[in-house]
């Protein structure tokens, strides 16, 4: 067994068939694995997580904070999406070539 392997766990999820074509398609466009794919959209969700706090809705926002309708919000949230995985694929992509002896 891998050193990799030996500090993942193996489960099971449950997902439609359109959603798994757009993953392998995904998978297949950038040249990683199906596993990664999904890997990389649970750890965007785990490090985007966003606690409610108790104050919630107590005070006024900041003026910093994007407010909007729901689309608005929703449509930032894609966009960072897109933004992490890009991001990361070229990590992998540098790391790839790094170790192929092959520029980015």
């Amino acid at each position: 067994m891998s050193a990799i392997m030996a500090r993942m766990s193996r489960t099971t999820i449950m997902a439609d068939d359109a959603l798994l074509d757009e993953l392998r398609e995904i998978a297949a466009e950038e040249g990683i694995s199906l596993g990664e794919v999904i890997r990389q959209g649970l750890e965007w969700r785990a490090k985007t997580r966003r606690r409610v706090p108790s104050f919630i809705g107590k005070l006024p926002p900041p003026e910093h904070v994007p407010v909007g309708p729901p689309s608005f919000i929703a449509r930032n949230d894609e966009q960072l999406i897109e933004q992490y995985v890009r991001e990361k694929h070229d990590r992998l992509r540098e790391e790839r070539g790094a170790d192929q002896g092959l520029r980015p």
